[in-house]
């Protein structure tokens, strides 16, 4: 089983969600470090930063899906694929495949961790 941290419209309620994600084994809530999260308009992105967090659902998910998820966020190019350490809610750890965005973004675009999730 591959794990994938969603924090935007692949979470539950997510305007992407059901369409990739239903069927799947969704594992919990979790939370990045290292991470900040902004919203990009109608859609979010995180981007490395130190001290930051991003609160999001971590599933379990097959390569196939993986992979038309990696279509859904342009892997390469808008948004690059990359492992990290998710916290659980639960305080175990694991680690999951989370979408990092690749393009610039505004200071005033970031979302405060207490705002989080992301809603659009």
């Amino acid at each position: 089983m591959i794990r994938v941290f969603v924090y935007g419209t692949l979470m539950r309620g997510g305007h992407y969600h059901q369409q990739f994600l239903t069927g799947h084994k969704f594992l919990g809530n979790g939370v990045i470090s290292g991470y900040a999260l902004y919203g990009l308009g109608s859609y979010p992105g995180v981007v490395p930063e130190k001290g930051e967090q991003v609160r999001g659902e971590v599933y379990g998910i097959d390569w196939k899906t993986l992979h038309k998820i990696d279509i859904l966020e342009d892997n390469g190019s808008l948004y690059n694929r990359k492992r990290v350490r998710v916290v659980m809610a639960d305080g175990r750890t694991t680690r999951a495949y989370v979408y990092v965005w690749n393009g610039p973004v505004r200071l005033e675009d970031r979302v405060a961790y207490e705002d989080q999730p992301w809603s659009g």
